[in-house]
């Protein structure tokens, strides 16, 4: 029994180690998030397609539906593309004693992160949101 147990250790070891981390997240001014949140990526696969969706890590303090973000990106090569976009999110509440609740807006589809390297990406809303503890993105390979 004890084997099986070390081997499976083992196993979740290993493949833990190799996972792909797929959500990048960094902590924001829970009071009131104006800044901008820098959230970095290595990418190593320069094939793959993914789904990019906004991830916001909310408190009870959340009630926004529409919010306006202002995201740059900047590719290893430092290329650098800034856009404007107004998102929807549904800042709906599961459970009375629920204190915090991840939210996910699909932001971009099929995006390939073509050059290896630190792709870095700033996001910022465009008014300040109360409640947000901590935002990133969630990189959804195909």
């Amino acid at each position: 029994m004890r084997l099986v147990l070390y081997c499976v250790a083992v196993l979740l070891f290993v493949q833990c180690s190799k996972a792909d981390l797929a959500v990048s997240m960094t902590d924001v001014n829970i009071n009131s998030w104006y800044e901008t949140a820098t959230i970095e990526r290595i990418n190593e696969d320069t094939e793959s397609l993914y789904d990019l969706n906004i991830v916001l890590h909310v408190n009870n303090n959340f009630h926004s539906e529409d919010i306006e973000f202002e995201v740059v990106m900047t590719s290893p090569d430092a290329i650098r593309h800034t856009e404007r976009i107004a998102l929807s999110c549904d800042s709906s509440w599961e459970g009375i004693t629920a204190h915090s609740n991840d939210i996910e807006i699909p932001y971009r589809r099929d995006v390939r992160l073509s050059t290896e390297g630190r792709y870095t990406f700033s996001l910022r809303p465009l008014k300040p949101l109360e409640g947000v503890e901590a935002a990133g993105i969630h990189f959804q390979k195909q």
